[in-house]
């Protein structure tokens, strides 16, 4: 079989490899924040709900919360595709 031709100017591999190592150090600074954050903010709180109270670990208030947000967004966007798919 025939080889690929190289593409002009060599540069496409260095750009390629500046990329990946971008990505990771944009990933490792990601892990790091994100512990720093789970570590800010393991102190205890007590969550008042409607018919019972409960102590628990802040980040799992603040995670909890992010995901119950991401769902009734997914859901309020799901509805509004349906309905004007109705229309």
């Amino acid at each position: 079989m025939a080889e690929a031709p190289e593409r002009s100017g060599g540069r496409s591999g260095t750009k390629r490899d500046n990329r990946e190592i971008a990505r990771l150090v944009v990933f490792a600074l990601g892990l790091v924040l994100l512990i720093a954050f789970i570590i800010g903010n393991s102190s205890d709180v007590k969550v008042n709900f409607v018919f019972f109270h409960h102590s628990t670990s802040l980040i799992w208030v603040i995670l909890v919360s992010a995901v119950l947000g991401v769902l009734v967004d997914r859901l309020v966007i799901a509805l509004r595709k349906r309905r004007k798919k109705k229309e």
